[in-house]
């Protein structure tokens, strides 16, 4: 009876070291993402939130309130191998103008997935707003090895949330809520040509 049940303990020990061996070794395995690097997205965010207008107020009014933003443009401009991020800059307009010399950093960490589809965590802050996300990236390549467009090429958030905090002198307005960010990879000829080097 006590060798079989040693013999129990040791198969439970072994195969418990087995996946956790199993683990670290799949934890270390980062794709090269470096063939993303240079690509343009064409994207939109779309918040659902709740309005406060100021702490310990309930929300007024009482309901979420969507609002879709306009179109932005997203460039990942490197791969960073040692820290296992995409970097990225987003452009939006600034008073109806793009403008080159405005962008936002973005960080896309690599948590999981290949080099064709894959998982990042990235946290977008402009100061006054905050949105954190888990974005999906879905590449497919032709047979020459590039990206197919159209559609076919793509990211989006499969969560995400936003706070907006309004401190300014006489407005302490704030909101919270979900958000989604979603978009297709365009090819440059589609990019206003301001936002081009």
């Amino acid at each position: 009876m006590k060798s079989c049940r040693s013999y129990a303990l040791s198969l439970t020990a072994l195969f418990i070291l087995t996946c956790f061996a199993a683990g670290i070794s799949h934890a270390q395995t980062v794709p090269d993402l470096s063939k993303w690097v240079n690509t343009w997205f064409k994207i939109t965010l779309t918040t659902n939130v709740f309005h406060f207008s100021d702490i310990g107020v309930r929300a007024d009014p009482p309901y979420r309130f969507t609002e879709a933003g306009n179109p932005a443009y997203l460039k990942i401009f490197a791969w960073d191998e040692a820290n296992h991020a995409l970097q990225a800059e987003v452009f939006v307009k600034q008073a109806g103008v793009w403008d080159p010399n405005v962008s936002i950093p973005l960080n896309m960490e690599y948590f999981a997935g290949d080099g064709l589809k894959f998982v990042c965590s990235s946290i977008l802050n402009t100061g006054s707003t905050v949105n954190g996300f888990i974005i999906l990236f879905k590449g497919k390549l032709d047979a020459s090895g590039n990206f197919v467009l159209g559609g076919k090429t793509f990211l989006k958030s499969l969560g995400g949330y936003y706070f907006e905090i309004d401190d300014l002198p006489g407005s302490n307005e704030r909101w919270a809520g979900s958000a989604v960010i979603q978009g297709n990879m365009i090819p440059v000829s589609k990019v206003p040509s301001v936002l081009l080097p």
